[in-house]
């Protein structure tokens, strides 16, 4: 299945902003959004058949891109223009004038193509002075169940799975926003989620998140490209790493504490960050994607741990949300009755159904499934 997109096309009715969530600091704001022709997906349903969820999936992945275009944002009186490039995305840095005590903003982005305008809002996280500390954490197989180990798995979530059928991580809701709270009791520290899934995928996280009550924040996704070479290869693993250093040095002021799974290369990659900035992380946890099981993923993930450890950065490669809670509470992350509630929802999770398992079947031709 290769990424589909055509450049210009589409009728104004279908003309729309992506208004990815951006982020603030003391003096700049960072936005992104992509402005595309085609219309929006219809929702995947459980109910749907197999086919009909596919095409509608197939839908996010067929792009249809507005290049050249200014896009204007307005923000604090201000307004600034941006042009959209080859594949629809335009990236601006605003001044940030004023200053408040509000942890999201707004800013409006507007433009005007083939007589039809079309407006869109994008939220913006901006910490105050209230914030302790930052949490950039990946979402694959760290806040969501994707088991990308497997690839007829990972292959059903991608083009199969909806908001509806995918599950979070047993205890991440709490896990998440105990890490939010810290010490203070309410949200005041950031958190950034990093992931190898394409830009396509943008809204489906954001419903999933919304769906499980994972707090919210920017979410910072992949190209995966326009042609058959860029959709084979995307970019390397790498990027999580550029784009967390990006985001600490952003926020200088800010410790922070980075999340990842054993899956993939996030250890290493923390690893690194620690070695290059030790003093400005408080605690590196790595999710074991197979804990009953000893693998020689987990071995890497120790070599990486002393890593950690002999530039002064705790490292903990966790079997679940629980350990991390009881680890983060004795670091004084989070508060220490915050850990029971983790636990408490480590329990519900666990009682909770495989939403994915119908379509995983039906993936695997085990059930018939109807034409659309």
């Amino acid at each position: 299945m290769w990424l589909v997109t055509r450049h210009g096309v589409g009728d104004s009715s279908a003309m729309h902003i992506c208004a990815y969530r951006g982020y603030a600091t003391r003096t700049q704001v960072f936005i992104s959004g992509r402005v595309l022709a085609n219309r929006w997906a219809a929702a995947l349903t459980e109910r749907e058949s197999l086919w009909r969820n596919l095409l509608n999936t197939y839908r996010q992945f067929e792009t249809d891109e507005v290049p050249n275009v200014p896009v204007v944002v307005r923000f604090e009186g201000q307004e600034l223009t941006a042009p959209t490039d080859a594949e629809g995305y335009y990236h601006l840095e605003l001044p940030r004038i004023k200053q408040s005590n509000e942890t999201w903003l707004t800013a409006e982005a507007r433009c005007k193509v083939r007589g039809a305008e079309v407006s869109a809002t994008h939220e913006i996280v901006a910490p105050t002075s209230e914030a302790e500390f930052g949490v950039i954490s990946d979402l694959d197989d760290t806040v969501i169940e994707t088991n990308m180990t497997s690839l007829v798995t990972a292959a059903k979530l991608t083009f199969i799975g909806n908001a509806k059928t995918r599950k979070p991580l047993e205890g991440v809701a709490a896990l998440y926003a105990s890490l939010g709270s810290g010490g203070a009791g309410r949200p005041v520290n950031p958190i950034f989620y990093v992931s190898s899934s394409p830009w396509n995928l943008y809204d489906l996280l954001c419903d999933f998140m919304a769906l499980n009550e994972i707090p919210k924040g920017p979410i910072f996704l992949r190209d995966w490209g326009i042609d058959r070479t860029k959709f084979i290869k995307p970019r390397g693993h790498r990027d999580k790493l550029e784009r967390a250093l990006k985001i600490m040095g952003d926020f200088p002021e800010l410790p922070f504490v980075l999340v990842g799974d054993s899956g993939q290369q996030d250890a290493g990659l923390y690893a690194e960050a620690a070695t290059l900035h030790p003093d400005r992380i408080k605690a590196i946890y790595i999710r074991d994607v197979d804990p009953a099981t000893a693998t020689q993923r987990d071995d890497h993930v120790r070599a990486h741990i002393k890593t950690a450890a002999q530039h002064g950065v705790p490292m903990l490669l966790a079997p679940d949300s629980q350990a991390m809670a009881h680890h983060a509470a004795e670091l004084g992350l989070i508060l220490a009755h915050k850990e029971a509630e983790v636990e408490v929802e480590v329990a519900k999770d666990q009682e909770r159904p495989d939403p994915g398992g119908a379509a995983l079947t039906q993936a695997l031709g085990l059930e018939s499934s109807r034409a659309p």
